[in-house]
């Protein structure tokens, strides 16, 4: 299970996932614990993958900064008369190095993925909350039932039959 998709492929493969077929319950039920464990393994994958990316993160800065202050002249860095570079040029010469710009990019793409796969998770525990709401209005024949709209809509058509009949017997007198 690799990490290769974008965002946005696991976000709308996240939205299909977390959408359930209220008449078809049974298969739903028996989906959800794979399911949430896929991306519960998804969201672990993530994390080890984010903490490699801190340590690499801090190595690349690490060399950076030293081939800063070996050579600030290759960063256009430039001494003062002791040889010294200012503390705040040297940190900024690391920022914006290329080295450190790539590997800051690839622990984003990966802390979103965290987050997203962190999310993942606690939607799939709601999911499973309203699999078991849908199993409750299954068992007490909620579906089965007329509504309290249909039941309204109904008592005002016999209500409309019943002004129609008075107000034909009414012409016809």
């Amino acid at each position: 299970m690799e990490l290769d998709k974008t965002l946005e492929e696991y976000g709308k493969r996240l939205y299909e996932e977390l959408r359930f077929d209220k008449y078809n319950l049974d298969s739903e039920y028996e989906e959800q614990p794979r399911r949430y464990m896929d991306w519960a393994l998804l969201y672990g994958k993530a994390l080890l993958e984010r903490r490699k990316a801190e340590d690499e993160m801090d190595t690349v800065r690490g060399q950076v900064d030293l081939e800063v202050r070996e050579f600030p002249g290759n960063f256009s860095l430039t001494p003062d008369s002791k040889g010294k570079v200012m503390e705040t040029a040297i940190k900024s010469a690391v920022n914006v190095a290329a080295k450190v710009v790539e590997v800051r990019e690839k622990f984003y793409r990966i802390y979103e993925l965290c987050k997203l796969f962190e999310h993942a998770t606690v939607a799939f525990v709601q999911r499973k909350e309203l699999l078991k709401g849908e199993g409750d209005l299954w068992i007490n024949k909620y579906y089965s039932a007329v509504t309290v709209k249909e039941k309204a809509q109904t008592e005002k058509s016999k209500g409309e039959i019943d002004d129609d009949l008075r107000n034909h017997r009414r012409r016809s007198l």
